[in-house]
This record gives structure tokens, C-alpha cells and sequence, in this order.
């Protein structure tokens, strides 16, 4: 293992070797499955399996690259092919009969593809990629899990309006120490439960998620590892500006991404119609001159300058004051 690689890895566990053979084993699967969608343009559901496995192997190799050390820049790049690779998924499975039908992201168990979801999601938002936040979002339209999870709903919010305010959620370990984290009131408390949430995180996945323990498994030609990551810490972290002092040198906790995300201004999602969404939690500065309003309050509307501090608001039945931009009030 090369002392470059070794400095730049991000966990400890995947080695040069590993890493390099399962990438290529990554490009040989991806060559053989292409050939045989060829084969199976008349077969729908074979395809949609297959434009499935080649999504979930694209988004493990985001995974494993940014596990061992691909530059931030690099993976930016990288990540709307994943979406794109789930999108091809959902278009195909949209024109299966409902009897073969099956979404993209099936969020009950196991665990993974809940983790998958999220992780998609928290990457968009930490790699100010916020123009794949609603896409990410539209590949649960239309099956049960649209708006049934509080805390994929508290991460849309930020960005989509007109989301469900939801008060369950479909993962209660470990993610409700990460709802005890949304529901704190001061900063102190919130980033004590961060702690919690990300020492707690990898431990709590024994028994229920498959990627647990893989590390163990990692082999010169192939690596089941790609990663373990608590991204939801990390998108909540920046989203919240939380403190992270007490727990950013945990191992599951993905620092640099949050500091990629703290080194450049929120940028306001382009929705149908032209019309452009920007939403700050309260408590932050301003992110971009203008006007302002939270629902947690009613006749809020005011004109904020970049860098001004921006309010919470006490008792509010939406909980985190959330404050948006319009160019209208």
C-alpha cells in the first residue's frame, strides 16, 4: 500500500490493493450487466433487475471512493450518475405490471436500503448537489414510504416545500437518538445528542443491517466493505450548524464532508416553473440578502443582509424554525 493512499483513506480497514481490484471488478459487472440489458430489451422485469444491481453497485463505488480518500471535487461529479442510474431503475420498474412491480428503495427491512436512501440524500446535500435533492426525492413518488419517514422529511424540508410534517419514523434504531437530535431546544443539548447518535450509530446496526461487520471480510480481490457512515449525522450537522467539536473525530463520521459543505453558501433548488426554494434553519446567518419568512411564526416576513443573524423561535409547533427566501414578501 502506497503511503498516499494510506494518508488519504478515510477509515482504516480498505488497503490500495482491495480497493483497486474491486473497483474493477465494479467496471467488469458493469460491462457484463450493459450487455445483457441489450439482450433483455423484450424481458422488462429482467431489465429493471438489472438496472437495479448497476445502480446499488454505482452507489457502493461512490461509497468506497469516498472511503478511500477520492478528493470531494471528484465524487461532486460523480454523484448524478448514481441518481441518474436509480432514475433508469424507476422508469424501467414504472412500466412493469403491478403484479411485478417493486419500488426503488423498499425503506422497511433490512435496514440497508434505508441507509442507502438517506446516505443518496445527505451526499446531495453536503456536496451542494441541491439540484438532485428533488430527484432523489421522486424516486419514492408514488410508493409507501412518500412522506412516512420523519427523518427523511426533516432533510427535504430544507429544500422542496409543501412536505408533510410527519411524527413517526420507520427506523427507531438507531434513528430515533437522531429524532431525540431534531427535537432538542437549545445547541448544547442538540449537539450532547449528536454524540450520542454517532458513537451509538455503527453498533446499533448489529442484527439488522447486512454492511455490518464486512470489513472483516475484505479480501486482495474484493472488497464487501465500502464504508460505514453515519450520513444523516453529517447532513443534520451542517443543516443545523451544530457543533461538532465532541464527536467530529469519531470514525463513522464523515468531518470533511461537513467541512465542504460549511466552505460555501447554501445554493436555492430550481423547481418546476422557474421558481427558486431557499431555506435556512434558525439560528444561522444569512446565507443571501433579502427577504424572509417562517411558517413558525406568524407575520414574520422581514429583509435579512447576508451574514445577519437570523432568529429561532420559541414554542413552535414546527419545532426547528425554518426560515425561507422569497423574493415575493
Amino acid at each position: 500500500m502506497s503511503k498516499e493512499f494510506d494518508l488519504n483513506r478515510r477509515q482504516p480497514y480498505i488497503d490500495e490493493q482491495s480497493f483497486t481490484n474491486t473497483i474493477a471488478h465494479f467496471r467488469a459487472d458493469d460491462a457484463i450487466y450493459s450487455a445483457n440489458l441489450v439482450e433483455w430489451r423484450d424481458k422488462p422485469y429482467e431489465r429493471t433487475v438489472a438496472l437495479g444491481f448497476m445502480a446499488g453497485q454505482l452507489w457502493n463505488e461512490f461509497q468506497l471512493r469516498y472511503t478511500a480518500g477520492v478528493a470531494l471535487q471528484n465524487l461532486a461529479v460523480m454523484l448524478p450518475a448514481v441518481v441518474q442510474a436509480y432514475e433508469r431503475e424507476a422508469k424501467s420498474g414504472d412500466e412493469l405490471p403491478e403484479d411485478q412491480y417493486f419500488p426503488v428503495f423498499t425503506l422497511g427491512e433490512p435496514i440497508d436500503e434505508y441507509v442507502d436512501y438517506l446516505g443518496i440524500l445527505c451526499a446531495a446535500i453536503l456536496l451542494h448537489k441541491e439540484e438532485l435533492v428533488p430527484r432523489i426525492c421522486s424516486l419514492l413518488e408514488g410508493t409507501d414510504y412518500d412522506g412516512a419517514d420523519l427523518i427523511v422529511e426533516e432533510l427535504l424540508k430544507f429544500y422542496l416545500p409543501d412536505r408533510p410534517i410527519g411524527d413517526e419514523w420507520l427506523w427507531d434504531k438507531p434513528y430515533g437518538m437522531l429524532v431525540e437530535v431534531i427535537d432538542c431546544d437549545s445547541p448544547v443539548a442538540r449537539a450532547k445528542a449528536m454524540k450520542k447518535y454517532v458513537t451509538k450509530w455503527y453498533s446499533a446496526m448489529k442484527g439488522q443491517a447486512h454492511f455490518w461487520g464486512k470489513h472483516e471480510k475484505i479480501e486482495p480481490d474484493f472488497s464487501p466493505y465500502s464504508g460505514y457512515w453515519a450520513m444523516c449525522s453529517a447532513a443534520f450537522t451542517y443543516l443545523y450548524d451544530i457543533d461538532d467539536t465532541g464527536y467530529r473525530d469519531e470514525v463513522v463520521y464523515p468531518k470533511d464532508l461537513v467541512d465542504y459543505a460549511r466552505s460555501m453558501p447554501r445554493r436555492p433548488v430550481r423547481l418546476d416553473g422557474g421558481v427558486e426554494l431557499l431555506r435556512v434553519a434558525g439560528g444561522q446567518t444569512c446565507p443571501r440578502a433579502g427577504n424572509w419568512f417562517s411558517p413558525a411564526k406568524e407575520d414574520s416576513a422581514r429583509h435579512f443582509n447576508e451574514g445577519e443573524h437570523m432568529p429561532s423561535f420559541d414554542a413552535s409547533e414546527y419545532g426547528q424554525t425554518i426560515w425561507q427566501w422569497s423574493p415575493s414578501v
